[in-house]
């Protein structure tokens, strides 16, 4: 077990009261650079903050255009206040993105103003959409067992999808289950290629982070056996790329031997109380 940074595009982005990093708007208006405005705020600190890509619309809703003048993207951050992020010139289309890095920011909300009072008869209403946000959040990276389920175990010519399965012998008359399982292949008696997993359980929005390293080059299926709710599966590299668009339940990946490689599992947002299991293994 090891502890890990890990920087990731938290997966969940947008408006919601239940997102663990949603936002909202906030209740209370504030004064920045001599304007009220009210900023998006988030539903939990946002932590390590390394990017974000937030698309915005602006309409001018007063006396004199607010278009065509600088306006500052803002961050506030947990402990150090507002920071300026991204000065630009509003076009008159009113609609603007901003794609930027952050150094690192804990934040708790953000905003776009004028980078000065305009005047008083200059108003306007406001829109944003987060797009993107980038984070560094601190896990233990969880150990993989083996011994739980095994590989390779199947009825000659019987036509059994090639998965995963759970072996129980029988001991004394009582039915245990199996740890290790040893095949004469060729006059010697080998172990069974095991199946590294891991059981977890959730009531809300959590993740866990594994790190697994592969014996041999070659094809290896990581997949969820997904007991109740929705958790999602995410791959990344030892520098934190990730390796496969999106998130997924059941796939093959080419994996080198000794290489770091992460798995995420989240839980997702809307899901109710979900279990599942890791299983991972080298396909023939």
């Amino acid at each position: 077990m090891a502890t890990v940074d890990f920087v990731y595009d938290y997966p969940y982005i947008g408006y919601s009261e239940k997102k663990k990093y949603g936002c909202q708007w906030s209740e209370n208006k504030e004064r920045i650079n001599g304007c009220y405005t009210y900023p998006m705020i988030f539903n939990n600190t946002v932590p390590g903050c390394k990017h974000m890509k937030i698309s915005i619309e602006i309409e001018n809703t007063g006396y004199g255009s607010i278009y065509d003048i600088e306006w500052v993207f803002m961050v506030c951050d947990i402990n150090r206040g507002w920071y300026d992020i991204e000065t630009f010139i509003l076009p008159e289309t009113g609609l603007y993105t901003v794609d930027c890095d952050i150094d690192s920011l804990d934040i708790i909300r953000f905003t776009f103003v004028p980078s000065t009072n305009p005047g008083s008869s200059k108003t306007w209403d406001n829109w944003f959409e987060v797009e993107r946000l980038v984070i560094t959040e601190t896990f233990d990276t969880l150990p993989l067992s083996t011994g739980e389920f095994h590989n390779g175990i199947y009825p000659n010519k019987y036509g059994i999808k090639k998965t995963a399965c759970e072996v129980f012998v029988n001991i004394d008359g009582v039915l245990k289950k199996a740890t290790d399982i040893m095949l004469n292949y060729d006059g010697a008696l080998k172990s069974v290629p095991p199946v590294y997993s891991d059981h977890y359980v959730s009531e809300s929005e959590s993740g866990w982070l594994y790190c697994f390293i592969p014996n041999t080059d070659g094809k290896y299926r990581i997949r969820e056996k997904q007991i109740s709710g929705d958790h999602e599966l995410r791959l990344y590299s030892v520098d934190f790329t990730k390796l496969y668009d999106g998130y997924f339940y059941d796939q093959s990946f080419e994996l080198k031997a000794g290489a770091f490689y992460y798995i995420y599992v989240s839980h997702y947002y809307n899901a109710e109380t979900s279990e599942s299991y890791l299983q991972i293994y080298k396909e023939d």
